[in-house]
């Protein structure tokens, strides 16, 4: 597999030189239960990919000379997607650092469709130019410019609730029926040949998994589609509805219709309540972690397959 970078903004790409050295030192013994959460899972998942590292990318370098590329941009809220000047700094700094560039969007409202085009008019002018898209719409958009190639983000891949399963009572399923469950919910739509040869006639080539109990046996199988796996975050929910923008505006509520004053770049929200699953939200994403690491072979031993390490600020 090759090492990416997910960075969600441009002060991710900005800390590069400091973030990685710094991760890899021994901070982690420096965590209590007062440390920041993001922290938290970046560090134990920085120890968790040095652990697996000479398994996942046959090289024992340290991590950041490792990097072949960033992920730019945020995959969840379409108020988050990057300005103009921003996406032309993140690919400057790619460029000097002779890193791949791919740009990520999230799902997107007919309301933000004259954006997209513009941007993807923009990311054009560079050929092959590799566009991560996580709603029908936005595909066609990208597919309607040929220097553009699209990747189909998690949302083509998400199964509903196999993310809640390892958490179900023992009291409440029996272990059959669980294991009954697991199964039909660890399949996906791409285990179908006629899927993937509809999205290889579109030239798509490469499909994002993330951390979770999903079979992977068709990325062995023609016609072959290419991995981006995702670490160390799973995606349970997103929507427009967004908890952080209600908690700091009573007046607009949980919902953001024009401009958004963007708290969740420096806020966050756990539940407690939800001690067994570990549900938090970040932008306007419910998610859990998941730090352990167990890549099917399938997965890592394709080097064209990429692992995408989110780093959250």
């Amino acid at each position: 597999m090759k090492l990416y970078i997910k960075a969600n903004n441009l002060k991710i790409l900005k800390n590069m030189d400091t973030l990685l050295p710094f991760a890899l030192s021994k901070t982690h013994t420096l965590l209590d239960k007062n440390s920041n959460i993001e922290y938290i899972t970046n560090i134990q998942s920085t120890i968790e990919i040095q652990k697996h590292q000479n398994r996942l990318f046959y090289d024992k370098r340290e991590l950041y000379k490792l990097i072949k590329g960033i992920y730019f941009g945020n995959s969840s809220c379409e108020h988050l997607i990057p300005t103009i000047k921003e996406l032309i700094e993140a690919r400057s700094f790619c460029e000097q650092r002779h890193y791949n560039f791919v740009f990520v969007f999230p799902p997107v409202s007919q309301n933000k469709s004259e954006e997209v085009r513009y941007i993807c008019e923009l990311l054009a002018n560079k050929p092959n130019t590799e566009v991560v898209v996580n709603d029908i719409g936005v595909l066609n958009i990208v597919l309607e410019n040929k220097n553009l190639k699209a990747i189909l983000g998690v949302n083509f891949t998400k199964v509903i609730k196999n993310s809640f399963l390892d958490n179900v009572s023992q009291y409440d399923i029996s272990k059959i029926q669980l294991q009954n469950q697991k199964e039909l919910l660890s399949h996906c739509e791409f285990e179908n040949i006629e899927v993937r040869e509809f999205y290889k006639s579109l030239d798509i080539k490469r499909v994002s998994i993330e951390n979770i109990n999903l079979n992977t046996e068709f990325f062995d199988t023609v016609p072959k589609m290419q991995c981006d796996f995702y670490y160390p975050n799973i995606t349970i929910a997103n929507s427009k509805a967004c908890d952080i923008a209600g908690c700091f505006e009573d007046e607009r509520g949980y919902f953001v219709k024009e401009e958004c004053s963007k708290y969740c770049n420096f806020a966050s929200l756990e539940f407690t309540h939800s001690d067994i699953l570990g549900l938090r939200q970040r932008y306007n994403t419910v998610y859990k972690t998941n730090i352990s690491l167990d890549i099917p072979k399938i997965v890592y031993k394709n080097n064209r397959n990429r692992f995408i390490w989110e780093i959250l600020p």
